[in-house]
């Protein structure tokens, strides 16, 4: 509001109350400023000592006293100079301080045992601080207009309501139709849902019979006895159908219209679908429709199994494909926080549905018990509206997509490594069922933002023409991710005020699509972001060979997204080792059941060298081309032949076929980018197979902080034409320091916090007591010293320290078959046998104190997050005087 001129005396007396405005406010923030200076050194002090109820007294006073004078300014900008400070250098946002306990020094003999190729000195400080006592998580009966419609969850310490799909608004009570859409709509703002054309092709879930559109999935129609029946309108929302039907997947669509005439529309006969024998129509038909759909399962898809949720609803609630529909007294996302009167219990876990167990565990919704005490960090899981990712899982296009584990028709677990980011899932679901899950926000040290971007990226953007997060159709895969992002951004502050005090540098956010957080919107950029990728350039381009994964591209509409895309970014590096963490993607242990570090018999690594994986000679753009030309020069100057080195999409010739094999029986495994990230280098680590970096400018899993050069080779790529002369020229004793270095840090390069995980790398160790070779006492602590076998080729012919390049390659040529042949006849000698016999006993001890979730990845990320732990959260920016 522009100020209007006023008349002298006006003024004056205007003048004369401002100053004594001012002269107030002056005042009360200066004693403000002593009292909290007071405050905070008490708090310190309290901490230090006995925790008692004086110290509670004393930080809910702080917190009051943060909420009625901080103010703090969320980053907003649009480039790295005026979003880096994101707040923290505000005067005002001192007052929003926390003032907790100092993080710990690092324990020697911690730092001794398990920090071995460490950086810095984060490592060792997680388990020398001291505890904090538990207190009991929050309760609230706050109400819900008209109680969510039937069909929601209230959420009982805020008072709004939690949709699944197919609902919206304050109460659950506006429809949010999902048609199976022929089309993407070519105007307006609601999803194509014009009338069924046979004639042409559609999307993935486009359907010729009945739509079931509150996720937009095809089923029989209800007229054919198998069809489906929905719900008397006369009952309440959210009455299940009278009869679910066979569903219609996109695999098993018709191939012909009424007249007989073949469609693009699908391929299978009418006859087979509707036929007297077909699957709509017969008890036993003789054709099957694939069963995709999570929830369901038998022969013909007409059996109720259990779905997917993270922590399974707590046992707590019904998973519908993902979103969880709590029981009574119990709400959130995972049904772990209770109203008032709901005293904890045990779930279907402990009850009729025990195949539950190893998926429920949340220790945030116990009341502890008296005296008992926990470990920082404490995290905070937004509770962010279910379209952001309980609603994604409920629009998949198959059961098995977005996850890392589904249920079979019996309910048995079966873990999955298809899907390239499991980590999405994977991740939210350890920090629900963690120690450090704290289900108060006053408390946390961070908050995480649970968003499913890479499930919205693929399968469920393109599949239909709903949902959009702003930008319509001309907003591509990454284009429309980023909307969404800035959708979350807008709703987190508007919701809350965790992101002002600190200005979201205690907020975490996963980014684990191809390539990372490149496609991250600058408000969100002063987060601790964790991807795969580590790309370092500031003035980045993508790099990708798929277009509507382009970020640096835009995309405008006059209607849809007139302000273009590239605007949203800013100018930042797309991995900023200051504050962002690069991480291993995340598979199940059975990925590397052939690695002598999980108790497979250890092999002669008698290949140089060795990458397999796709080429996709048709997208030059794809792997920088690296792929590409390192195949055909591979293959013209035949490495293979002459060197032991194999690129390429299939198997070396004349090998035993077998991934994990191949990479137990190689030295060097070389790491290539894919469309972005790929898990070349944790496949390799995890194998014993000491890693060949060929990606320029960008950084691999925990670079930050682990010492990465002294277990791998980065190789640039204007010089990745030499590899057989770089290779054949690293000394024997360097290949077996980076060996051992491998052996100190491969558990922290596999996720085996999950309880599955845990029990399956216990399983794959107890071959470790099978056969002579694997005798011996395991290495107490569980930590492996060694993963190296025998090298044979031209790693085994020990050159010069110098690295005479001409002897070791007459080495490789004149000796690989005697030194084979001698190994043998002696028994391998000391530098042979004995070692290859070393990477069999070397593993956790199976009747020690070995835990798999020691220092794995997971635990590798807490102890990070807690080093950084100050009294401002997260990498702080230096406090100001006031």
């Amino acid at each position: 509001m522009a100020v209007r001129f006023r008349s002298g005396a006006g003024a004056a007396r205007s003048g004369q109350v401002g100053t004594l405005l001012v002269g107030g406010l002056l005042l009360a923030g200066l004693l403000l400023y002593k009292f909290s200076t007071a405050f905070a050194t008490a708090g310190s002090a309290a901490v230090r000592g006995q925790a008692g109820q004086g110290a509670q007294r004393q930080q809910s006073l702080l917190n009051s006293l943060r909420r009625q004078n901080g103010g703090g300014s969320g980053s907003s900008g649009s480039d790295s100079s005026s979003s880096s400070d994101g707040g923290g250098n505000d005067p005002k946002a001192q007052f929003w301080r926390i003032v907790r306990t100092p993080i710990a020094k690092p324990d020697p003999s911690i730092v001794k045992q398990r920090c071995g190729a460490t950086r810095g000195d984060w490592c060792g400080r997680y388990d020398a601080q001291p505890p904090i006592p538990a207190l009991p998580p929050p309760r609230g009966d706050r109400l819900c207009l008209w109680g969510c419609n039937f069909v929601g969850v209230c959420d009982g310490t805020r008072g709004w309501c939690r949709c699944p799909a197919g609902w919206t608004g304050d109460d659950c009570s506006t429809r949010m139709r999902r048609p199976c859409s022929q089309h993407h709509r070519s105007n307006g703002f609601e999803p194509f849902d014009k009338p069924f054309d046979m004639q042409q092709g559609g999307t993935t879930m486009a359907c010729a019979d009945l739509c079931d559109e509150d996720v937009g999935m095809c089923y029989c129609n209800s007229t054919f006895p198998h069809g489906r029946v929905p719900a008397d309108p006369q009952l309440p929302p959210g009455t299940p159908p009278q009869r679910v039907g066979r569903p219609i997947a996109h695999f098993c669509r018709r191939g012909k219209d009424d007249a007989g005439n073949k469609i693009e529309f699908g391929s299978v006969e009418p006859e087979l679908l509707y036929g007297e024998k077909g699957w709509c129509q017969a008890d036993q038909p003789q054709w099957t429709c694939p069963c995709l759909i999570d929830g369901l399962g038998g022969p013909y898809c007409e059996t109720p199994t259990e779905a997917f949720c993270p922590n399974q609803c707590n046992g707590h609630g019904e998973c519908h494909s993902g979103w969880c529909k709590c029981h009574d007294g119990w709400f959130g996302h995972d049904c772990a926080y209770r109203t008032n009167t709901t005293e904890w219990t045990p779930g279907m876990e402990d009850g009729e549905r025990p195949w539950l167990k190893p998926h429920v565990r949340t220790p945030a919704s116990k009341d502890p018990e008296p005296g008992a005490t926990r470990k920082r960090p404490l995290i905070y899981i937004y509770e962010l509206p279910p379209m952001y990712n309980s609603n994604m899982l409920q629009y998949r296009v198959a059961k098995d997509d977005c996850v890392y584990r589904t249920f079979t028709d019996s309910n048995e677990t079966v873990l999955h490594d298809s899907w390239l980011y499991d980590i999405e899932t994977g991740l939210h679901e350890m920090l629900l069922q963690s120690e450090h899950r704290t289900l108060d926000p006053e408390e946390a040290d961070y908050f995480y933002l649970p968003v499913y971007t890479t499930c919205f990226i693929f399968p469920v953007l393109g599949a239909n023409d709903f949902p959009y997060f702003h930008g319509g159709p001309v907003a591509w895969r990454t284009h429309a991710a980023t909307n969404m992002l800035i959708e979350v951004f807008h709703w987190v502050r508007s919701h809350y005020p965790y992101w002002d005090r600190n200005g979201g540098r205690d907020h975490i956010l996963l980014s684990a699509h191809d390539e990372g957080s490149c496609w991250v919107p600058a408000v969100l950029r002063p987060a601790i972001i964790l991807s795969h990728w580590g790309r370092t350039d500031l003035d980045h381009i993508s790099g990708t060979g798929y277009w509507p994964d382009n970020y640096t591209a835009d995309s405008r509409h006059d209607v849809w997204q007139p302000e273009g895309h590239v605007g949203k970014l800013g100018r930042f590096p797309c991995y900023n080792a200051s504050k962002d963490m690069i991480i291993p993607p995340m598979f199940s242990p059975d990925k590397y059941h052939d690695s002598p570090a999980l108790g497979a018999e250890p092999r002669e690594r008698h290949i140089l060298g060795f990458f397999k994986g796709r080429l996709q000679f048709n997208n030059p753009p794809y792997s920088r081309g690296i792929r590409q030309h390192l195949t055909n020069f591979s293959l013209e100057q035949d490495w293979w032949g002459k060197h032991k080195i194999f690129i390429g999409d299939s198997f070396p010739p004349g090998e035993e076929p077998g991934y994990s094999r191949l990479l137990t029986s190689s030295t060097f495994c070389f790491t290539i980018m894919g469309d972005g990230w790929s898990s070349r280098f944790e496949d390799g680590l995890m194998h014993g197979c000491i890693p060949v970096i060929i990606q320029d400018g960008v950084e691999v899993a925990w670079s930050s902080i682990l010492d990465v050069d002294s277990y791998s080779i980065r190789i640039l790529q204007k010089d990745m034409d030499r590899i057989p002369e770089i290779l054949k020229a690293v000394p024997q004793a360097k290949i077996h320091q980076m060996q051992a270095n491998i052996a100190k840090v491969w558990r922290r390069h596999m996720w085996t916090t999950l309880p599955h995980f845990q029990q399956d790398v216990k399983d794959m160790l107890k071959r470790l007591h099978a056969g002579p070779a694997n005798q011996g006492p395991g290495v107490e602590g569980g930590q492996v010293e060694a993963l190296a076998a025998g090298s044979g080729d031209g790693s085994s012919q020990e050159g010069p320290q110098g690295g005479d390049q001409a002897g070791v390659a007459e080495g490789n040529a004149k000796g690989e078959g005697k030194a084979k042949s001698e190994g043998k006849a002696k028994g391998e000698g000391k530098e042979g046998g004995n070692r290859r016999r070393l990477a069999g006993k070397l593993q956790p001890a199976l009747d020690g104190p070995y835990n798999p979730a020691e220092d794995d990845a997971f635990s590798t990320l807490i102890q990070w997050l807690y080093s950084r732990l100050d009294d401002l959260g997260a990498h702080a920016a230096p406090a100001r005087r006031l």
